[in-house]
């Protein structure tokens, strides 16, 4: 009994192996080039296209910021904050709305943000950051004459 029951284990094994190898080798694949180039009409539309985007996105720039400082004349610091990061998802900046955010941010209490835009206002040159940042360290108190109009 027992011999029967291993030679019938070692025969289904090589079968099973075998059938696992028969199909390893991948099937050839036809390559088909789809790419088509673009005609000068094309090419033309997509850089018209383009323009188009970027001078949306600077007039939206302009007109976040102008109302963002509209609300910071108010003295409205998170309708402020709100404008002025709309403005920069537009993909333009302005170092002093970068200082601008970071006091605006440091005054409604969250401090680590604060510092973060006054430092990306430095790094984009603005030094007037720098002199806030010196007073953040030294512990002054900051309030709404820090800002730059």
């Amino acid at each position: 009994m027992t011999k029967k029951l291993l030679c019938f284990v070692f025969l289904t094994v090589s079968i099973f192996a075998n059938a696992q190898n028969r199909y390893d080798t991948p099937a050839n694949a036809t390559f088909t080039n789809t790419y088509v180039p673009m005609t000068h009409e094309e090419m033309m539309l997509r850089a018209a296209a383009e323009v188009y985007r970027e001078k949306r996105a600077r007039e939206d720039f302009d007109r976040y910021s102008r109302t963002a400082y509209e609300y910071l004349q108010k003295k409205q610091i998170g309708y402020f904050t709100s404008y002025a990061n709309a403005a920069l998802s537009t993909g333009y900046y302005n170092s002093q709305l970068y200082y601008n955010l970071g006091i605006s941010y440091y005054l409604s209490g969250q401090k680590r943000k604060g510092k973060k835009f006054l430092k990306k206002a430095l790094k984009k040159g603005f030094l007037e950051a720098n002199r806030a940042l010196f007073a953040i360290k030294k512990k002054e108190i900051l309030s709404y004459s820090w800002f730059i109009y």
